[in-house]
């Protein structure tokens, strides 16, 4: 009984925002079964996609650690909502100072790691930005906009093509778990 109301409760507190979308070509889920928002939704070379954050107890596919000042968040989208998978996974890094995004790096994986072949937007033509940063002791809330074009990188070592790159236009909305050693 008392997990029902602790559900109910943070239900009510999750903050509503307009970054989600409907899947396409799926219907609304039927007989109670519902689906999880994703945290991560918006297009990928013209195409609708979404990527969610897995939790499993304690432990997050969104984290962040202290270096100095910096704060470095690093976020892994799986486009399955119930078990990692690394093949069309979304990885965002992202370090913050005072507040401020001094760095980011988009990485959208082909194969089933997150080694190339791979597009990147390291050499390529991505704009991050934040609209929400919000820390406490053990988590941060970070929301923002990633547009551009990911480069296509084929091997470690080499610079990522952007003649083979794929536009990117999503919105995230992520809660990150604070990570110690």
């Amino acid at each position: 009984m008392w997990k029902k109301i602790g559900i109910a409760l943070m239900g009510g507190w999750l903050p509503i925002t307009g970054f989600a979308t409907e899947p396409v070509g799926q219907s609304p889920p039927q007989g109670g079964s519902e689906r999880a928002a994703p945290e991560i939704a918006g297009s990928l070379d013209d195409e609708l996609r979404e990527w969610f954050i897995l939790h499993h107890g304690n432990d997050s596919n969104a984290s962040f650690v202290e270096l100095g000042d910096d704060i470095n968040i690093d976020i892994a989208g799986s486009v399955d909502d119930e078990k990692w998978d690394g093949e069309e996974a979304l990885s965002i890094s992202l370090t913050v100072n005072e507040g401020q995004l001094i760095n980011a790096v988009v990485i959208y994986s082909i194969g089933a790691s997150i080694a190339p072949p791979l597009f990147t937007s390291e050499g390529g033509e991505v704009v991050v930005t934040l609209t929400h940063y919000d820390r406490t002791s053990q988590t941060v809330r970070v929301a923002g906009k990633i547009e551009g074009a990911l480069g296509l990188q084929v091997e470690l070592g080499e610079p990522p093509s952007q003649e083979e790159g794929i536009e990117i236009d999503v919105v995230f909305d992520v809660e990150a778990q604070k990570v110690e050693f």
